[in-house]
Parts: C-alpha cells; sequence; structure tokens
C-alpha cells in the first residue's frame, strides 16, 4: 500500500471542509429562494404585499406553518411555509410530497439500472442527505412506468416530413452473463422541423417482421404519411417500409454508402479516392451531382471497377435529398439523426449498462434517458411563389 503523507492528508481535509462548506453555503441560498418564491406566490395568491390595504386584496395571511423538503444539496428544514385565512395552497411542493422533481428522476432513473432498492438508497443519501424509503423508491419506478406506457400509446400526427430508421445493441445481464439486447427505433421531423422520437421496440435489424409490427404500431397510433424516409442498407427495414409505406421516397444514407464503396478501394489509394467520392453527395444541385457521378464513374471504372458497380447499387436512393429544400441536405443524406439519438442513450446510460436486467428494464432506460433530451428543429424555408416548400407525393 502506497502511503499517505502528511501533506497529503492536510490537503484531503481541507478540500473535504471546503466541500462541506460549499454545499452548506448552497444549501442556504437555495433555502432563501425557496423561502423568496413562497412570499411572493402567497402575495399574488393573496392580491396585495405584506401589510398593503388594497382594493385587489382577497385573503390574509394567518402565520406560517414549518415543512422540510429534499432538494438536489440536501434536505431544507423549517421551511416557514404561509399560511392564508382561505387556504392559499404553495405551487412550490405538494402537500403530501416531500420530494423535489428532479430527485424523483434521479431515483427512477437508478432504479430502472437495475439496481436495488437498498442501493438506491444509499446513493440518494450520498447525492442529497436524504435516505428516500423503499415505498418512495418505488412509488417513482411505477410513475414513470406509468409515464412510459402513456408514451409509446401517445398519438401521432398523420403526417411527417421525414422518418430516419435504424438499430442497435444494449448490453443486458442473464445468468451473470452479458447478452446482446436488440433496439429498433424511429425518429421523425414534423412540419414544423421538431424532431422526435417516434417508437422503439425490441428486435432484430436483419428480422422484417420486427420491423413491421414497429410500423404497425406507428401508423396504429395515427402515422399516415412519410415524404422521405432515410435509412442505411438493411434489407429487411426497406423491405417493411417499402410495404408499409410505398409511397413514399427514400434516402440511402450516403456516409454508409461511401464506406461500402471506399472497402473496395486499396487503402493506400482510400485518400486520393475519398473527396471525389465525397463531392459526388455536395453539390449545387441534382444536375451537377449528375455531371459529377458521370465523370467519376468513367474515372475509375477500369481502376477499381468493383468499387464502381458498388457505387451504381442504390445510387439513385443516394441521391434523393437533391429533390428537398436545400436548407435540410445536411441533415437528410444520412443517418445522423439517430445515430447521434443511439449514441447519446448509450453516453448517458454506459456506466450501469451492465445493469440491464431484462427486456423491460431496457426499453424503460431508453425512454428515461430520450425523455430527458432536447432536439434542435431544422429550419424551414419560406415558400417561394411557384415553389412547393416540400416533394410531396
Amino acid at each position: 500500500m502506497t502511503p499517505i503523507d502528511d501533506d497529503t492528508r492536510s490537503i484531503d481535509i481541507c478540500q473535504d471542509d471546503f466541500q462541506a462548506m460549499l454545499r452548506e453555503q448552497v444549501r442556504l441560498a437555495v433555502r432563501c429562494t425557496l423561502v423568496t418564491i413562497l412570499n411572493e406566490e402567497v402575495d399574488a395568491f393573496i392580491g396585495a404585499g405584506r401589510y398593503q390595504r388594497t382594493a385587489q386584496r382577497r385573503d390574509q395571511r394567518n402565520g406560517t406553518y414549518p415543512r422540510s423538503l429534499g432538494t438536489s444539496v440536501g434536505q431544507i428544514d423549517d421551511l416557514p411555509v404561509p399560511r392564508t385565512r382561505k387556504g392559499f395552497r404553495t405551487q412550490v411542493f405538494d402537500r403530501y410530497q416531500r420530494r423535489r422533481a428532479e430527485l424523483d428522476q434521479a431515483i427512477g432513473e437508478m432504479f430502472i439500472q437495475g439496481v436495488s432498492t437498498s442501493k438506491v438508497g444509499q446513493v440518494m443519501e450520498a447525492l442529497t442527505d436524504i435516505r428516500p424509503s423503499p415505498s418512495t423508491v418505488s412509488r417513482v419506478f411505477h410513475t414513470l412506468d406509468g409515464e412510459y406506457t402513456a408514451w409509446k400509446q401517445r398519438p401521432l400526427d398523420d403526417h411527417y416530413l421525414y422518418a430516419f430508421a435504424d438499430g442497435t445493441y444494449f448490453t443486458v445481464i442473464y445468468d451473470n452473463e452479458g447478452h446482446k439486447m436488440p433496439i429498433l427505433a424511429v425518429a421523425s421531423i414534423n412540419q414544423q422541423g421538431e424532431r422526435q422520437v417516434l417508437g422503439f421496440t425490441v428486435g432484430e435489424r436483419e428480422n422484417q417482421g420486427a420491423w413491421e409490427e414497429l410500423l404497425d404500431d406507428l401508423k396504429r397510433r395515427g402515422l399516415q404519411q412519410v415524404d422521405l424516409w432515410v435509412t442505411d442498407g438493411n434489407q429487411a427495414m426497406l423491405n417493411a417500409i417499402e410495404r408499409q409505406f410505398p409511397a413514399s421516397k427514400r434516402q440511402r444514407c450516403v456516409k454508409h454508402k461511401m464506406g461500402n464503396v471506399l472497402g473496395y478501394v486499396p487503402t493506400s489509394q482510400r485518400g486520393a479516392v475519398e473527396p471525389e467520392l465525397k463531392a459526388l453527395f455536395y453539390q449545387d444541385n441534382r444536375e451537377k451531382a449528375d455531371q459529377a457521378v458521370a465523370a467519376f464513374i468513367e474515372k475509375y471504372t477500369k481502376i477499381y471497377p468493383t468499387a464502381v458497380e458498388c457505387l451504381k447499387r442504390d445510387l439513385e436512393a443516394c441521391l434523393t435529398f437533391y429533390a428537398f429544400p436545400q436548407a435540410h441536405w445536411k441533415t437528410i443524406r444520412t443517418t445522423n439523426v439517430i445515430e447521434r439519438l443511439f449514441g447519446e442513450v448509450k453516453k448517458r446510460s454506459h456506466k450501469m449498462a451492465a445493469a440491464f436486467r431484462n427486456e423491460g428494464s431496457c426499453l424503460l432506460m431508453f425512454y428515461a434517458v430520450i425523455r430527458g433530451l432536447t432536439f434542435k428543429k431544422i429550419p424551414m424555408p419560406a415558400k417561394e411563389p411557384g415553389c412547393q416548400l416540400l416533394h410531396r407525393i
């Protein structure tokens, strides 16, 4: 064991003292803020400040009563909650609930990681100086589970501009061994440019039936039209989309296509070929793109014939995005929208991925993460005379 010298121990003690002092200062600041909010709230309820005599006064103060409140910086004791003669009720915290919403969310997220109720209590005590009871943890879990159930049954718009479909894997533990849990998901962009997750489920990417079940569910909840589906080249998924949404246009992810094409080019030559290949999908319009494609094919057919044949396969689907508003090209020519979603879920859950014990906990964790995400809107170009805003089916 490495010895700890006195100077190091002194630094550790000083750091502990500093952290305790800082924590107490933050707690005091939160308490002062809450007291201020409570007083402003009751003034608005009454229609007048303390000791003010106005025609708008609707009630009279009637002292205070003490309450305790659990916050992210610890329990705050003896909060003076105002009373009024007609029965003021604060919105800062519920009369029957002593926990702040962010603590409930934290408890819920830890619960679905597969951690035991007692462990959740220990973690929460370390974070907040408050030990939640097993019934509190159970109540929060069932609240989150109810939210997820309502979310996955919510009605959808009948028309979305773009939809992005893909699959990924999460690790779950069965009999002390890790197993891959396949997740299929569909994200979208609506007519206001807002990004949304429409749905997700457990299923293998290569299973067309699993994709059709997911798409069936979206249609059952109201989805009728998608202008453009953005996907990779997974055939089971493409077959399901074609069957469920035969009128939709399809965009093949150009990032995946470029990777496939370059796989047939010697490693030493990829640095020279890649910029020319990428340029096919970064032209100003479709006409210039077609010219660039023709030039690329003519140049490399004899040098790298298998790479050119790979490019030709599904090439039209790689160029579909040119028919849509240019402001959207960056967003819709790849599957980055949904891949980044998967990445964010994995980033936020990787530390407890091994705690997923079953299909339900994995799906609930996925929901717990995405409900806390905010998505950037895409710009919606103004309509020009004689020009449709978007491609219409």
